[in-house]
């Protein structure tokens, strides 16, 4: 993107370092981007979620555990109701996880 205009602004030292405690806290390092966001969008957003990486770590849990028992299937094995029962509950647990954080992000 070709950027050509310039738009300049006057702070106090105050505002100033306001504006950079903001920017620290969601790490955007240059100030240009901090005001070109905020000016076109309204906010910064920056969301450091851990459950989202519980959450992907389970559905990575439970595709192993599909394969797995499709592998199992496909070679003539048995599958045990105690299997599906671990996807289960491991699908249950995610689900239950994205409606809690779902919930949170609307109220932003």
């Amino acid at each position: 993107m070709n950027r050509t205009k310039v738009v300049g602004i006057r702070l106090s030292d105050r505002e100033y370092d306001i504006i950079r405690q903001k920017m620290e806290l969601c790490n955007i390092q240059s100030m240009s981007s901090y005001f070109r966001k905020m000016a076109l969008e309204g906010m910064v957003i920056n969301l450091d979620v851990p459950e989202l990486k519980e959450i992907l770590r389970l559905l990575r849990i439970s595709s192993n555990n599909i394969n797995q028992l499709a592998k199992r299937m496909n070679a003539g094995n048995n599958v045990y109701e105690t299997d599906i029962s671990e996807i289960k509950n491991i699908q249950t647990e995610a689900l239950g996880m994205m409606k809690k954080i779902y919930t949170n992000l609307l109220k932003i």
